[in-house]
């Protein structure tokens, strides 16, 4: 059984959709769902379904549903591989197969706005810009490259990441494999109140980012970091 794990914080129809194309995969996979706080059925809906794996009266962040999820699937569970996808995911069946046959310790899809082919893309050169709404990640780079930084609660936990291990010499790797991704779902669709809160959180998150790197992502002195050595 291949795991798979999302974060979830409302949303549940989004959530039913992205489960779905968990159970269509080509290779037999299993979801497991970490829920920061939702109010709308998810936690009820996903323990039904014997999928709920924790759960949050209050919402955590990203980085620490992350953390707990792959610490509970690769030590209490001893998994030696998980996929991590967002609720705002559509997979193709081909997709968890196609980035398990990529034998690096970690490499991610690629997100497209259109549900892609049914037919398995072509095989091209890895390059190193993840996309971490849909990333699969070995229990050996976990162990290397530490967990994600939760001093970064909403955003820039996974550029830490990247950053921490282009440093340490491991490479977070992109394949061509799309997937459908409804960005920012999560925003998109929250109450005016809890936007505002998660905006603002954004902002320092970013102001972390920028504190420790000198620079927030998308900059260009953030694509000088990965020039060095």
């Amino acid at each position: 059984m291949h795991p798979v794990l999302m974060l979830t914080r409302n949303n549940l129809e989004l959530t039913k959709r992205a489960v779905e194309s968990i159970y269509q995969q080509r290779i037999k996979s299993s979801a497991w769902i970490i829920d920061n706080g939702s109010k709308d059925g998810t936690v009820e809906w996903a323990e039904e379904a014997g999928i709920l794996l924790d759960c949050s009266p209050f919402n955590t962040g990203v980085s620490v549903g992350w953390n707990h999820g792959l610490n509970k699937l690769f030590g209490d569970h001893g998994y030696e591989h998980v996929l991590v996808v967002g609720n705002d995911t559509v997979l193709p069946e081909y997709l968890y197969a196609a980035l398990l046959s990529y034998d690096v310790p970690f490499v991610t899809g690629v997100a497209v706005d259109q549900m892609p082919s049914s037919e398995v893309p072509e095989r091209m050169p890895l390059t190193e810009n993840p996309d971490f709404s849909c990333f699969l990640i070995r229990s050996s780079a976990w162990a290397k490259i530490g967990p994600f930084n939760e001093r970064f609660m909403h955003y820039c936990g996974d550029t830490d990441m990247h950053v921490r291990a282009h440093r340490l010499g491991i490479p977070l790797y992109k394949a061509n494999v799309p997937y459908l991704h409804f960005r920012s779902s999560t925003l998109n669709n929250a109450s005016p109140q809890d936007r505002a809160v998660i905006q603002a959180q954004a902002e320092a998150d970013r102001g972390q980012f920028r504190a420790m790197y000198g620079c927030v992502p998308g900059d260009a002195e953030y694509e000088k970091l990965f020039e060095e050595g």
